[in-house]
């Protein structure tokens, strides 16, 4: 990462305070990769997609910083999909808190763990799942807070429209506000989180983790249940892709766009994490899902990557699927991912 020092003492003069620092930062991340994907007859992909990321931030003269971004991308999830992200939030941290306010996600499948491949299988593998989960919209604009109590760490997102980004009403007629809240705590060799959501469309959500060193690696097991609305599942798409403005990470989430009827999903999942030496890091993943269709999956993911120095990294990506879903079977991808 490479860091640009800029003099900012006139503004702040221009508020009659102290010179403060500010910084700006540039990274930047890449991944190539040959994809195999599910499907009878699918053919086989090369895929490749760049990020660029500046992060602002400052230090006023009470010790707060304030910081935000921006990002440009070459997304991996679509072909030539250059986009501009970020710059819809900025975040306040002191005394040990942090407070963003603007376009905040809402945590609506709390518990819900599994999977550990990165986008050029999660995203590009060709599988699809029956199974409805998530509300069918998380974010928007709002105020998200964490803090440290004691040991803990205390989390609460507030969405107060999910109709905009960054201008628009607080809970107006129309608009759907969301809330979500979770805490994780140290229970004896143990990490125990809990968290809860819930959105004026009557949907809600509740889920427990569990992470715990055991073989020389870490283990995550987790559980969640989301009551959902067929009212307002996603009808356009089965899936919604995110990029972090900080990190370039494009995600992929699973709306309730698969769901027929009203109620309950639920999602139990475990991880294993483990270091074979410096370099080399293995992860396995399994995940069950199940909705108020009946509809139901079994997913498993294996994951081997090894540093290659200077940022770089190969991994061995794949996928299988089974149960109801629209596209079945096993997803493999092996490639590159670069931080710059």
């Amino acid at each position: 990462m490479k860091k640009l020092t800029l003099a900012i003492s006139a503004l702040a003069a221009a508020f009659g305070a102290t010179a403060a620092k500010a910084d700006v930062s540039v990274s930047g991340s890449g991944s190539a990769a040959y994809i195999a994907p599910a499907g009878s007859g699918a053919d086989a992909k090369l895929n490749v997609g760049q990020f660029v990321s500046f992060g602002l931030s400052t230090t006023t003269a009470s010790g707060m910083t304030i910081s935000g971004g921006m990002g440009l991308s070459n997304t991996i999830t679509t072909n030539a999909g250059q986009a501009v992200s970020g710059g819809q939030s900025l975040t306040f941290a002191t005394g040990g808190a942090t407070i963003t306010v603007g376009d905040v996600e809402a945590a609506d499948t709390p518990g819900s763990v599994g999977g550990v491949v990165g986008g050029q299988v999660g995203d590009n593998g060709g599988l699809n799942s029956d199974v409805g989960s998530g509300f069918a919209d998380d974010d928007g604009l709002g105020v998200a807070f964490s803090t440290a109590v004691g040991s803990s760490t205390l989390s609460f997102t507030y969405v107060g429209n999910d109709d905009v980004d960054t201008l628009g009403a607080i809970n107006a007629d129309g608009s759907n506000a969301l809330m979500s809240a979770g805490i994780s705590m140290p229970l004896g060799g143990m990490t125990v989180s809990v968290g809860v959501a819930d959105s004026d469309t009557g949907e809600s959500a509740s889920g427990a983790s569990l992470s715990t060193s055991i073989g020389g690696g870490t283990l995550v097991v987790g559980y969640s249940q989301q009551t959902l609305k067929t009212a307002e599942k996603s009808t356009a798409v089965a899936y919604t892709f995110k990029t972090d403005a900080a990190s370039g990470k494009t995600t992929v989430a699973a709306t309730n766009g698969d769901l027929d009827v009203d109620g309950d999903t639920t999602v139990m999942g475990a991880t294993y994490t483990m270091a074979l030496d410096a370099d080399t890091t293995i992860k396995l993943g399994y995940q069950n899902a199940k909705d108020a269709d009946d509809d139901s999956t079994s997913q498993f993911d294996a994951s081997i990557s090894r540093a290659l120095g200077g940022g770089a990294s190969v991994f061995l990506d794949l996928r299988n699927l089974s149960g109801d879903a629209q596209t079945s079977g096993s997803a493999v991808a092996v490639g590159t991912n670069v931080s710059f």
